[in-house]
């Protein structure tokens, strides 16, 4: 067995029978590469069939692939989940085994201060039409491609709290799901830096733990 499987065994196996493990750590991501599958649940709340969406998955590996279509058939919901009898979209991130425990070396923490202000974007292809502005104290995030009508828009006060760790306030939020996180802050610590740009994980609630990498916006 390949290392790349035995770590996914290793992972999956960590977890209870009706959880749904979305992050796995593997040695043949460049940073973060992503699956996405159609998965639907049956009247007896298994899943019964998983569809890999190939226009939304850029990790490569078929073989980890397959295996983590066998893991979701094997999933079980309780009996009244309200998820039966329906399909739906998710997305499983595939990151880099070498980002798992990365920590900045202090040599490198100078190289996080031009990451304090200027243009940025997600390289997650599920946020990449999101702009990044920084600027001082304040960080803006939107999109208005999302729909014109009613563009994406939030406003965050920004605080380094040490050269490559920072919070995010939430100020503002024009949408209903994220006006209730207003008052919040998301702590974000830098764990790597890649060319163009920097990994990091961000918590939110000191519980919903994040990956992923911000790039420099040249546009």
């Amino acid at each position: 067995m390949n290392k790349n499987l035995l770590l996914f065994y290793l992972l999956i196996s960590t977890f209870s029978y009706s959880q749904v493990q979305k992050r796995f750590y593997v040695n043949d991501a460049k940073t973060i590469d992503y699956v996405t599958v159609n998965f639907c649940v049956n009247d007896s709340a298994r899943i019964s069939k998983v569809t890999v969406l190939l226009e939304k998955t850029t990790y490569k590996n078929e073989e980890i692939i397959q295996n983590l279509i066998t893991y979701l058939k094997e999933i079980q919901y309780y009996p009244d989940s309200k998820l039966r009898n329906n399909c739906y979209d998710s997305t499983f991130e595939f990151v880099n085994k070498n980002y798992e425990n990365a920590e900045l070396n202090e040599s490198d923490y100078a190289k996080c201060n031009k990451f304090k202000t200027g243009n940025f974007r997600y390289a997650d292809f599920r946020v990449k039409e999101t702009k990044i502005k920084r600027r001082k104290n304040k960080q803006i995030e939107k999109n208005g491609k999302r729909n014109k009508d009613d563009p994406f828009k939030e406003k965050y006060k920004i605080s380094w709290s040490s050269p490559c760790e920072y919070q995010l306030e939430f100020l503002t939020a024009n949408s209903a799901e994220r006006e209730k996180f207003i008052g919040e802050s998301i702590k974000v610590k830098i764990i790597a830096l890649i060319d163009n740009g920097y990994v990091f994980k961000a918590k939110l609630l000191d519980y919903h733990e994040t990956i992923n990498v911000i790039l420099i916006d040249s546009e």
